[in-house]
């Protein structure tokens, strides 16, 4: 099973202080995922990622990372 990286650009948004965060993917129309926290957000993210990306018969596993040298945006590189 082979797997490839691609960089998507995630939008993470923090509404306030105590309030739960949410991010969209914006090469992704309508793929978004909320949580607590950011490992909780990050989970999230695979999840709906891995959904999104999938097909009848072709499932898609999603992980999550931090893309190096992201600075001004939070960019995370994701591995199919």
């Amino acid at each position: 099973m082979s797997s490839e990286q691609r960089t998507y650009t995630v939008r993470i948004h923090r509404e306030g202080p105590g309030e739960p965060l949410w991010a969209e993917v914006d090469e992704l129309p309508g793929c978004f995922a909320s949580g607590t926290d950011d490992e909780d957000l990050r989970a999230s993210l695979s999840e709906a990622m891995s959904l999104y990306l999938s097909e009848p018969g072709r499932p898609v596993h999603v992980e999550v990372q931090d893309e190096p040298g992201s600075v001004t945006e939070q960019r995370m590189l994701v591995t199919c």
